[in-house]
């Protein structure tokens, strides 16, 4: 019994690791993310479990060049979804509403067919329960001009996430703005930092331990080596991003004073700037008080207004 119930939740974990089409995965690629799960198997078992699978689902190999590289086929259904629920489908379908506006396509690709899941189910409950109708009552604003995101291949991306995941170096064909020839860069991936509609590329490159930022969308290639990457000792990706690494260096928190017409500055009543702000009721103006994080972010929120703020005074801490 023991053999059994191993080799279902072995298939069930190859199932979800297999992409769909034009992406794929070898059977090595497979064996190596299987044992990181604790499935002690050989490549061998895994071609035939392959075998096995593409009998009853719609996965298909690329037996152009070896080895074959296996995918679900592009109109695959999701199959991990079999049992959800009204409040899980909505769910999926609010995030799908917000996600739309902030992540690049190539990864909401990967999403949809949880979020086309998600939408057959509320489909199936509409007329009959109040809360399939919930997505219609909440629209999604972003309080930012929206941009369109820029376009990402998706075999690059894969590229880069089994790097990420193996720890394999890469090599890059990278274009930076501005330049009118790519150039090749041996690249040590440290992750993937998302900002905004951009997805940056966080690496050493060469033998140097200086840290660099790509986005991937100048990247017009990318090949993983078979040798390891370079971890920097007590590099932390969390960290870093958090740091300034992204253009916001931090000069420490300020005590600022800034002055607002009422109409530039009344949200800041109901959304204060921080826990400590006070604000003075001038007549057509409003003298706003608070200790924030003195960096390029706010200072930028700040010039947005215009006209509309001055500056009185400020105080770094």
């Amino acid at each position: 019994m023991k053999n059994s119930h191993d080799l279902v939740l072995r298939q069930l974990a190859m199932l979800r690791m297999i992409p769909k089409f034009p992406q794929n995965i070898t059977a090595s690629q497979l064996v190596y993310k299987l044992e990181h799960e604790g499935f002690a198997v050989t490549k061998r078992t895994i071609e035939r479990d392959l075998q096995s699978l593409s009998s009853a689902f719609p996965i298909l190999a690329d037996e152009r060049s070896k080895p074959f590289g296996w995918s679900w086929s592009a109109d695959a259904p999701a199959i991990d979804l079999p049992g959800l629920t009204t409040s899980e489908a909505l769910t999926l379908k609010l995030a799908e509403q917000y996600l739309t506006k902030l992540m690049p396509a190539s990864m909401l690709q990967q999403l949809s067919p949880y979020f086309k899941a998600a939408g057959q189910v509320l489909n199936t409950l509409e007329g009959t329960a109040n809360i399939a109708s919930w997505p219609e009552k909440i629209a999604v604003v972003l309080p930012t001009q929206p941009l369109l995101p820029p376009i990402i291949d998706a075999t690059i991306s894969q590229r880069i996430e089994d790097a990420l995941l193996t720890e394999k170096q890469l090599q890059l064909q990278y274009q930076a703005r501005g330049e009118t020839q790519p150039k090749r860069l041996i690249a040590h991936p440290l992750g993937i930092i998302l900002r905004g509609q951009i997805n940056y590329l966080c690496a050493t490159l060469f033998n140097y331990q200086d840290i660099v930022l790509l986005p991937t969308h100048r990247i017009l290639d990318v090949q993983v080596l078979k040798a390891d990457a370079i971890r920097l000792k007590g590099f932390s990706l969390h960290n870093y991003a958090h740091s300034g690494a992204l253009g916001f260096v931090s000069h420490g928190e300020a005590q600022v004073c800034l002055r607002f017409n009422k109409q530039a500055g009344l949200h800041l009543y109901e959304t204060p700037l921080s826990l400590n702000q006070t604000i003075v009721d001038e007549g057509e103006t409003l003298l706003v008080t608070a200790t924030v994080a003195m960096n390029k972010q706010f200072e930028w929120w700040v010039n947005g207004f215009g006209d509309g703020v001055t500056w009185v005074k400020s105080h770094v801490k």
